[in-house]
């Protein structure tokens, strides 16, 4: 029963207005870095125009060159309350200016929580991983954080190494792009009738 719940971040309104003044600055560098397959939790982006469209269009244009499409969908569990903070520094080192970089290693520091259940509180415990809920920045770290998973990966397919390079060759045997929105992902395939 405790799985199903998500703790309550008590955020200042200093806090928030920091984070939506970092937002509105680098807001423009994030739309550049993002993967177009990646339409949740970003703005002018919706799960029905961007990614059933998409998807109905694939399954409808397979369907007219008489070929089958599977879909596998997947949901990640809790993926903001599971973010990694040494990872998501890590990538946004990679990709964001130094300063944001910083900021956002001071924002997620020394955070911590504890539990109130009836007339019980817990102890004070450090928080390692995740982003606060309420957060501003937060849905765009976890977008800039998963955005990777949107690249293909090196695969070995009968025997030959293929890269993300080899986005054609997939594509002619069925395999084709992610489609996701936020940590819903829907992996798609397609083979002759």
């Amino acid at each position: 029963m405790a799985a199903n719940y998500r703790p309550i971040s008590l955020l200042s309104v200093c806090y928030k207005l920091l984070e939506h003044l970092a937002l509105q600055h680098i807001s423009p560098t994030v739309e550049g870095l993002l993967s177009p397959d990646l339409a949740g939790l970003r703005k002018g982006r919706s799960t029905f125009c961007d990614q059933v469209a998409a998807l109905t269009t694939f399954i409808e244009n397979g369907s007219q060159q008489n070929l089958k499409t599977g879909a596998v969908f997947l949901d990640l569990t809790a993926a903001c309350d599971t973010v990694w903070h040494t990872g998501l520094l890590y990538k946004l080192s990679k990709s964001m200016q130094y300063w944001f970089t910083r900021l956002v290693g001071l924002l997620l520091r020394d955070r911590r929580f504890r539990v109130h259940m009836g007339n019980d509180t817990s102890a004070w415990r450090s928080q390692r991983n995740g982003l606060p809920q309420g957060s501003v920045l937060a849905p765009v770290l976890f977008n800039l954080y998963s955005n990777d998973l949107c690249t293909w990966p090196k695969i070995h397919l009968r025997g030959r190494h293929m890269s993300r390079h080899s986005r054609p060759i997939l594509q002619r045997i069925g395999m084709q792009p992610l489609v996701r929105y936020g940590a819903d992902v829907t992996l798609l395939s397609t083979v002759p009738t």
